[in-house]
């Protein structure tokens, strides 16, 4: 998610959703087998759902119109009465407004409920789902989408850019209990998703350029508009963002394209994220495992100079391409490490933000070590993590950090990012560099495309490293000083 400042995917197209009148969308002929053989695991992932979009942005009113299906498997080991998607876009850190139009299942209409403050839409099943079997659920609906000048607008139109992450409902977890439905705070990671394979039609002004999660596989020229066929998977949840302005360079390394998207006039501070993504991507690929996708991008976007990872998209705020340029770097390096923790290996954001993030924070180290030196990693640790940690333990500060994102204050930087970060260092020096490193390869193998936890974790690494962890993680993860 974002760093703080205080821490120095042969076509098969999308089919049209076209309406029958009142009735539900056609079915659409998927293909998405297709989308996944280039994917690393895939085999490991088990069913997933299949997402197909058609989406069309009106800029003059600030709307997105959208008709979705979606396939969705019941993975979990009871019948299910309902199926519940998240709209994002209501949250108020994201300030827009995702209302759902109708709502089929099966070929059947179905009034939904909303719940958890408009943000969760229920839609309750004619028939239990049983373990292993799908339903087809197809939706309308439209987004209206937020303006704002300035500031840090993960969401809306702002600076010339259109961002719009999860913009159509999206399937919530199920944790094999419950459906997960909590709301995170401005401060934390909004949004927990399961992996998906995904279709897109998005239909843009020919004046944009579009960045997105997945491979934009088709974009016929049609008069002042454009349609993009996007495919992709496993995906968590499907991002994009265009503008007027931007432009882009391209290198090649270990076979994945890496693109660099910047607005105009930023052409050298785009050039050197283009350059430190792939360096990080050879990095973090040779120490964790290899980059499931065949593109990686980094996008200027209107987030300051904070940060926020998607799959294959790494968005960086435009302030450090500008007045923050020292900084560039340890953004670009955080965000790409995230395209193993959270787009490979998930877990719930929400409340326990510290699995993804202090694995993120401390892979810079790695890449440190590895781009400049041990030396440079050292500095990095002491000065990022330590120090700050430190302080907050004589002011009285210190607190657990296996905590929601809600129950965090002004306290949350520290010890999601910073002192999660010392944990993992902790466990490098207990195990040495490659120990450690033996232990994040058998993660990512185990929990590819998958959720994890916390124990899951712990378990990886006493299994791999053959030591107990319990008193080093109860020390750093689980008590306070």
């Amino acid at each position: 998610m974002k760093v703080y400042g205080w821490l120095l995917p042969a076509l098969g197209l999308l089919a049209a959703l076209a309406l029958a009148g009142c009735g539900a969308p056609s079915d659409v002929a998927s293909g998405l087998d297709e989308t996944v053989t280039a994917m690393v695991g895939v085999e490991q992932a088990g069913p997933l759902a299949e997402y197909r979009l058609e989406l069309t942005l009106d800029p003059a009113a600030r709307r997105l119109t959208g008709r979705q299906q979606v396939t969705f498997p019941n993975t979990t080991a009871r019948a299910l009465e309902e199926i519940v998607f998240r709209l994002y876009p209501n949250l108020p850190q994201y300030g827009g407004r995702l209302e759902v139009a109708s709502v089929w299942v099966d070929g059947e209409g179905i009034a939904p409920t909303l719940r958890a403050n408009n943000t969760a839409l229920a839609i309750p099943l004619a028939a239990p789902l049983a373990p292993g079997a799908s339903a087809d659920v197809s939706l309308t609906f439209e987004v209206q989408i937020p303006e704002r000048e300035a500031g840090y607008v993960l969401f809306g139109h702002s600076q010339g850019v259109w961002s719009l992450p999860d913009a159509y409902p999206l399937l919530a977890v199920h944790d094999g209990k419950t459906w997960r439905e909590d709301i995170a705070p401005a401060h934390g990671d909004a949004v927990f998703a399961a992996a998906g394979l995904y279709e897109v039609s998005l239909t843009l002004p020919s004046t944009l350029t579009l960045v997105a999660t997945g491979s934009i596989v088709q974009a016929p020229d049609a008069g002042d508009a454009r349609t993009y066929q996007i495919r992709g998977g496993p995906l968590r949840e499907f991002a994009w963002l265009a503008g007027a302005d931007y432009r882009v360079k391209e290198i090649t390394t270990q076979g994945v394209r890496v693109r660099s998207h910047y607005l105009l006039g930023d052409d050298a501070a785009g050039e050197a994220a283009l350059h430190t993504a792939a360096a990080a991507l050879r990095v973090y690929s040779e120490a964790f495992g290899p980059y499931p996708f065949p593109v990686i991008d980094v996008v200027e976007a209107p987030l300051e100079y904070y940060g926020m990872e998607y799959p294959g998209l790494n968005l960086i705020g435009l302030d450090l391409y500008r007045s923050r340029r020292n900084q560039l770097e340890d953004r670009v390096v955080h965000e790409v490490a995230h395209q193993w923790w959270y787009a490979q290996v998930g877990n719930d954001p929400v409340n326990v933000p510290w699995l993804d993030e202090g694995l993120a924070e401390y892979s810079m180290a790695t890449y440190y070590a590895a781009v400049y030196g041990q030396a440079r990693a050292n500095t990095l640790i002491n000065q990022r993590w330590l120090v700050p940690y430190l302080t907050a333990v004589d002011e009285g500060r210190d607190t657990v950090v296996n905590r929601p994102s809600a129950s965090f204050g002004p306290e949350y930087e520290i010890m999601v990012y910073g002192k999660a970060a010392l944990f993992f260092d902790a466990l490098r020096q207990e195990l040495g560099t490659e120990g450690y490193l033996s232990v994040l390869r058998a993660y990512v193998e185990r929990y590819r495309w998958r959720i994890a936890t916390p124990a899951d974790f712990l378990n990886v690494a006493e299994e791999i490293s053959g030591r107990e962890l319990d008193r080093m993680y109860n020390h750093w993860i689980l008590s306070s000083q």
